[in-house]
């Protein structure tokens, strides 16, 4: 017999600082969509559940900067704590707004390194030994962040809203494509 996985969408109170950086992002959400980097549990119900981890049992194995839907075939792309693990964030930022219809949402959930410790390989190596998808390669605040998606000027997207996702935690940001 396999063993079921049980993927969350509803926070409870063990896991109250996830819900608040769902909420954040969940006004925003709506169609059809894809949940990058899910790991176990998924922002919202009917997303598409898409890790690079075959162990937590995604609908699509895949990395995030290679996804296998068509241009513009999806409303919206969801990211809780993902997008630092990718090491050419300009790539895959650009393969998801290759697969997010214009007018389509990108929401990033970010941890901020003004509250989170910095990944530390000679501390965190047993852990990443045992997770290698758990790198961290860009750890940012909101106001780097933001500096650093406005340098990626010949992408077609534009921020349309930010702000704090889980107090002393994380931040989230909303981007358009254009």
């Amino acid at each position: 017999m396999k063993n079921k996985v049980k993927i969350k969408y509803q926070t409870d109170e063990n896991d109250i600082m996830w819900g608040w950086e769902v909420g954040a992002i969940s006004p925003w959400l709506f169609g059809k969509g894809a949940d990058v980097g899910c790991g176990l549990r998924s922002a919202m119900e009917g997303s598409i559940r898409v890790d690079i981890d075959p162990k937590v049992k995604p609908e699509i194995v895949a990395s995030g900067d290679k996804l296998p839907f068509k241009d513009g075939e999806l409303d919206f792309i969801s990211s809780i704590h993902s997008f630092e693990h990718f090491a050419d964030q300009k790539k895959l930022l650009k393969e998801w707004l290759r697969v997010v219809r214009v007018g389509g949402i990108i929401a990033i959930v970010h941890p901020d390194i003004n509250h989170t410790k910095k990944q530390n390989p000679m501390i965190d190596n047993p852990g990443l030994k045992a997770n290698p998808f758990n790198k961290h390669y860009f750890e940012h605040n909101k106001k780097s962040l933001l500096k650093k998606l406005k340098g990626f000027s010949e992408l077609q997207f534009r921020i349309i809203d930010h702000g704090v996702a889980c107090e002393g935690w994380s931040f989230y940001l909303i981007l358009e494509k254009i």
